[in-house]
C-alpha cells in the first residue's frame, strides 16, 4: 500500500508541475494575479509531493520492504541504517527521485523569495522551472519509476553497491553535487525569462550571478568531496582520474565560473551580454549532458549507473532545451549587442575576456576527450580510449594560464593601465615568485610542474596580498583604525572583491597541492610475511598479522585485514583491508590513510594468502594532499563571504535637537 502512495504522489506531482507551467504562462501573458498565485501553490505542492515520495522510499529502505524492486536491488536486512538511508541516491531510480526533490525545492525557494518582486520576470522564471520539474516527474512516472513492485517478494535483498557502502562520504558527496546540478536550473530560468520579456538590462545579471554562485558553491564542494571519496575508497592512491563522470561534473562548473567573470564585465562595461547569456544556457545544458552520461549507461565508470531506458529521454531534453534557448537568444540578439569594448590589452575587461576564452577552451577540451570514445563507438569506428595523459597534456597548460590571469586580472583597472603602473604593481610579486622557485629548487624540489605552479601561486598570492595591504593601509590612515580592524572592515565593505580574492587563494592552495602531490609522490609494492618490513620515503612499515572475520556492522561481509606498524615522520599502527560483499564479484579495497599537514601515508591491501599468512600491499607517500581539501573549503568559505548580504543601513529620522546646528564641530563618526 505504501509504495502505491509513493507512486501516486509522483503522478500528482507531475500533474501539479504541468499545471504550474501552464498557469505561469497564462499569468505572464495576461498579468492575472490569480493565475500566478495558483501556479506558485501548485509548484509548492509538487515540492511537497516529491518530499512525500522520498519519505516513502526512505521508510521502505529502512524497513527493508523488498516488495519494491529498487529496495530489493539496493538494500539488505543486514545493511546498516545509515547506508540504508543514503541508498535513496545510491542507484538510478532513487537518485532521480532525490534529484526531483532538490529541483522542485530550488523552484519553490526562488518563487517564494521573489513572490512580490521582479513581476515581469517571475512568471517566466516559474514557467521554466515548472517545465523542468515536469520533465523529471515524467521520468519517474514512466521509464524511471522507483516504486515498481517485484513478485514473489524475496526474503533478502542484494544490498547496496559495494563501493557505495564502504565509506560514509557517500552521505555527503552526492547531495552536494546534486544541489549544485539542480540549482543551476535557476539562472537558466532567469535567462529564459529575460529573453522572453526583453528585460536584458544589467539588473537581471545581479540576480542571476547570486543564484549562480549558490549552486556553484555546492558544485565546488561536491567535486572536492568526490575527489576525497575517490582517494579514501578506491585504493589507487589518487583523487582525480579524468573519469567521464568526473568530467561531467567539471564541465558545468567551468562554464558557470566563466559566467561569473563575464557577468562582471557585462554589468560594469555593458559588453559581453550575448556571451554571458550563452554561458548560462551552456551551463544548464551541460548539467543535462552530465546527467545523461551518468544515468544512461553509455559510459563505464565506478560513478555511473547501469544501462537504463531514461537515456533517450535526457537526449530529448537536451535537444529541446538547447533549441528553445538558442532560438530565444537569436531572437533577442540585437538587444544584446554591447557598446563597451576593451580599450586596451592592459585592462581588467581584457583579462576577464581572456579568462573566459581559456575556461571555454578547457571546457571544449574536456568535453571532446569525454565524448570522443562514445562518438567513435557509435559510428562503428571501434574502441578508443582517451585517458589521463591526454587530458593532462592538453589541460595543464590552460590551467597554468588561468592561474596567471587570476592574479593580474583583478589587479588591473577598468579601461586602461599604464606600463609604469603594471611595473609598480607586479614587480615585487615577480621577484617573490622567482625567489620562491629558487629556494624550492635549493631545498630539493624538482619537476617543471611543481616548481612552475609554486612560482605562479606565489606571484598571484603576492598580488592579492599587496591589494589587501594597500587597501587596509589607506583605510587605517583615513579612518584612524588599527590594522586588524581596518582589514576586516575593508573586506566586509567590499565582499565581492575580497571574497573573490579568498576564492582565488583557495584555488592557489589546491593548485600547489595538486602539482606537488602528483609530481613528487612515491610508491612501492611488496609481498610480506609476518614480521617483514617495507621501506619508502623515510617510512618503515612492518607487517604484524592477518585477520579474516565477518564485518561487525554487516556480518554478510567478510573482511581480510592486514595490520601493520609504521614509523617515520608519522608513527603508529594501521589496518588495511579487502572486503568481500555478497553482491560484488571482486573484493573491495579499504585503504588506510594516515594524514599529516606535510604528507599522507597511504597503504592498500592488494592480495593475501590465508595459508601462508602473506600479504601484498601497495604503499604511497603523497605530499600535501590534505591541502587539496583545505583549498576546497577555503573556496567555499570565500564564495559564501562574497555573496553574503551586506548589512543594510536603516534611515532614522533625526530628533529636533539633532537638527539644531552644533556650537562646536562634532567629532567624526565611522561609517556603518
Amino acid at each position: 500500500m505504501l509504495p502505491t502512495f509513493g507512486h501516486i504522489a509522483l503522478v500528482i506531482g507531475f500533474a501539479a508541475s504541468l499545471f504550474a507551467a501552464w498557469a505561469f504562462v497564462i499569468g505572464g501573458r495576461s498579468g492575472d494575479e490569480r493565475a500566478l498565485s495558483s501556479a506558485r501553490r501548485a509548484l509548492y505542492a509538487s515540492f511537497a509531493l516529491a518530499g512525500l515520495a522520498c519519505g516513502v522510499m526512505v521508510f521502505s529502505l529502512l524497513t527493508h520492504d523488498f516488495s519494491i524492486l529498487y529496495v530489493a536491488r539496493n538494500n539488505a536486512t543486514t545493511t546498516p541504517p545509515f547506508f540504508s538511508f543514503i541508498s535513496l541516491w545510491a542507484a538510478l531510480e532513487g537518485s532521480v527521485l532525490f534529484w526531483t526533490l532538490l529541483a522542485s525545492g530550488w523552484a519553490a525557494l526562488v518563487l517564494h523569495r521573489y513572490r512580490s518582486r521582479h513581476r515581469l520576470l517571475m512568471p517566466w522564471v516559474g514557467a521554466t522551472l515548472a517545465a523542468i520539474d515536469s520533465f523529471f516527474f515524467a521520468v519517474l512516472v514512466w521509464p524511471g519509476n522507483p516504486f515498481l513492485r517485484v513478485t514473489p517478494v524475496p526474503a533478502e535483498g542484494a544490498g547496496p553497491n559495494a563501493l557505495l557502502q564502504n565509506h560514509p562520504f557517500m552521505g555527503l558527496h552526492p547531495p552536494l553535487l546534486y544541489l549544485g546540478y539542480t540549482g543551476l536550473a535557476v539562472p537558466f530560468a532567469f535567462a529564459v525569462a529575460a529573453l522572453v520579456t526583453g528585460r536584458l538590462d544589467e539588473g537581471w545579471l545581479a540576480v542571476v550571478r547570486r543564484w549562480t554562485m549558490i549552486p556553484w558553491i555546492f558544485l565546488t564542494l561536491g567535486i572536492t568531496a568526490g575527489a576525497w571519496w575517490s582517494y579514501e575508497v578506491l585504493g589507487w592512491g589518487g583523487y582525480w582520474a579524468w573519469d567521464p563522470v568526473e568530467n561531467a561534473a567539471l564541465l558545468p562548473w567551468l562554464t558557470a565560473t566563466a559566467f561569473v567573470h563575464s557577468s562582471m564585465v557585462a554589468e560594469r562595461r555593458g559588453s559581453l551580454k550575448a556571451w554571458t547569456v550563452s554561458l548560462v544556457i551552456a551551463t544548464f545544458t551541460l548539467t543535462l549532458v552530465g546527467t545523461f552520461l551518468t544515468r544512461s549507461g553509455v559510459v563505464a565508470s565506478v560513478h555511473s549507473f547501469t544501462q537504463s531506458a531514461i537515456g533517450p529521454w535526457f537526449l530529448g531534453a537536451i535537444a529541446l532545451a538547447l533549441t528553445a534557448a538558442l532560438s530565444l537568444l537569436v531572437w533577442r540578439l540585437p538587444q544584446l549587442t554591447g557598446t563597451g569594448r576593451p580599450t586596451s590589452l592592459l585592462s581588467r575587461e581584457s583579462a576577464f575576456l581572456l579568462n573566459n576564452v581559456l575556461l571555454c577552451g578547457l571546457t571544449f577540451a574536456v568535453l571532446f576527450g569525454t565524448l570522443l570514445p562514445l562518438v567513435v563507438a557509435a559510428t562503428g569506428g571501434g574502441t578508443i580510449s582517451v585517458g589521463a595523459p591526454w587530458f593532462n597534456r592538453v589541460n595543464v597548460p590552460i590551467f597554468g594560464a588561468l592561474l596567471f590571469l587570476m592574479g593580474i586580472g583583478p589587479a588591473l583597472p577598468w579601461g586602461r593601465a599604464s606600463w609604469s603602473s603594471v611595473r609598480e604593481r607586479f614587480g615585487v610579486p615577480v621577484v617573490a615568485a622567482v625567489s620562491a622557485v629558487v629556494a624550492a629548487w635549493a631545498l630539493g624540489m624538482r619537476g617543471v610542474g611543481p616548481l612552475g605552479t609554486l612560482g605562479l601561486a606565489v606571484f598571484v598570492g603576492g598580488i592579492m596580498l599587496d591589494e589587501l595591504v594597500r587597501g587596509a593601509r589607506a583605510r587605517s590612515r583615513y579612518r584612524g583604525e588599527d590594522p586588524a580592524t581596518a582589514t576586516w572592515r575593508l573586506a566586509t565593505r567590499n565582499r565581492r572583491r575580497y571574497g573573490g580574492y579568498l576564492v582565488h587563494f583557495g584555488v592557489l592552495v589546491m593548485a600547489v597541492a595538486v602539482a606537488v602531490s602528483s609530481g613528487l609522490a612515491s610508491q612501492t609494492s611488496a609481498t610480506l610475511r609476518p614480521g617483514e618490513s617495507v621501506r619508502l620515503a623515510g617510512y618503515v612499515l612492518t607487517y604484524d598479522r592477518l585477520v579474516v572475520e565477518p564485518l561487525a556492522a554487516d556480518p554478510r561481509v567478510t573482511e581480510a585485514r592486514a595490520e601493520l606498524t609504521y614509523g617515520g615522520s608519522q608513527e603508529g599502527r594501521l589496518a588495511t583491508a579487502l572486503r568481500d560483499y555478497p553482491n560484488s564479484t571482486t573484493a573491495v579495497a579499504t585503504p588506510s590513510v594516515r594524514t599529516a599537514l606535510g604528507e599522507d601515508l597511504y597503504v592498500t591491501l592488494l592480495a593475501y594468502d590465508t595459508a601462508t599468512r602473506t600479504v601484498t600491499v601497495r604503499v604511497f607517500v603523497n605530499p600535501l594532499v590534505v591541502w587539496i581539501w583545505v583549498g576546497g573549503a577555503i573556496i567555499g568559505i570565500g564564495s559564501t563571504f562574497a555573496i553574503w548580504p551586506e548589512r543594510r543601513r536603516v534611515p532614522v529620522e533625526a530628533s529636533e535637537a539633532e537638527r539644531l546646528p552644533a556650537r562646536e564641530p562634532a567629532p567624526s563618526v565611522e561609517g556603518a
